[in-house]
């Protein structure tokens, strides 16, 4: 996916809060910094999450910490515990166990600080949960997803934030139950929200995947031209890869790895226009 305008005060936006988190005083010397590379960025147009990747990176040098949301990923991965009870309780309640597990994952997303998403912080995310699983799927292609997941016998699955990972868990349980092999590949080093190889651990999700491996790098989303060459031949080779949140979508749009199964809130105008929904949808998009 293309950087395009309204990126623009969306990363900057970024850019503040997480110096913001750790270190107040830097804030302008930060929002330079982004300034100087966004603008030809955006002028250039070039992929939304390779541009998102250097301004983070230049801007957690200046900060002088390689992990400022660290305080709000652990918040995040309790505050997923806590409803562990209740999604479990929806999923076994629901008729189509499939798709309620897309969408207690899809709740998980909404776990992603530094944009708006109608909550100030972990603690709030009971009430955000109920409130998305009952909104429903609103872009659902899940039955093409079940068919896909029908003829497989490997899936990648690349996740997206801490918190979320936690509530993968009934998502990644449903393709085990189909006999499905779930390799699960979280963040090399720490970036915004996203999970790592501690988050695995913490939460235990590294025993919920069948095997897990991480992206190797410090990126937004996937960045295939730096991957480690297993993980790339461990995409190409997979039955179905399934790519949580906007930042696997925005990085895995425009290459050639199919088939995809995009599941994740639609949390921005450009991501949901660009993969056919609306904004604040719930979406499970198979590329094929």
């Amino acid at each position: 996916m293309r950087f395009n305008a309204d990126c623009v005060p969306c990363l900057l936006g970024r850019v503040i809060y997480e110096t913001d988190l750790v270190a107040p005083s830097k804030r302008a010397e930060a929002v330079n910094a982004g300034l100087e590379l966004i603008a030809p960025g955006f002028q250039a147009q070039h992929n939304s999450a390779k541009l998102a990747t250097r301004v983070h990176a230049r801007v957690y040098d200046i900060i002088g910490n390689k992990d400022p949301y660290l305080d709000l990923k652990r918040r995040s991965n309790s505050a997923a515990e806590l409803v562990l009870p209740k999604a479990r309780e929806f999923v076994g309640a629901h008729e189509d166990s499939l798709r309620a597990a897309c969408l207690v994952s899809i709740a998980g997303n909404v776990l992603d600080f530094g944009i708006d998403i109608g909550i100030d912080g972990p603690e709030q995310f009971e009430q955000k949960f109920d409130q998305v699983v009952r909104q429903g799927i609103g872009l659902d292609q899940v039955d093409r997803f079940r068919a896909l997941l029908e003829g497989a016998n490997n899936v990648v699955f690349l996740t997206d934030n801490a918190g979320e990972i936690v509530l993968d868990r009934f998502l990644v349980e449903q393709i085990q139950y189909m006999g499905v092999h779930v390799h699960g590949v979280v963040k090399g080093e720490p970036i915004l929200t996203d999970a790592t190889a501690d988050d695995l651990k913490d939460t235990g999700m590294g025993e919920v995947f069948d095997s897990w491996s991480t992206t190797g790098q410090f990126a937004v989303g996937i960045d295939l031209d730096r991957a480690p060459q297993d993980l790339v031949q461990a995409l190409k080779g997979a039955d179905l890869i399934i790519a949580k949140g906007m930042a696997n979508y925005e990085s895995l749009s425009e290459e050639s790895l199919r088939p995809v199964v995009y599941i994740l809130r639609a949390k921005c105008r450009p991501v949901a226009e660009a993969i056919g929904a609306r904004k604040d949808d719930n979406v499970v998009k198979v590329a094929e």
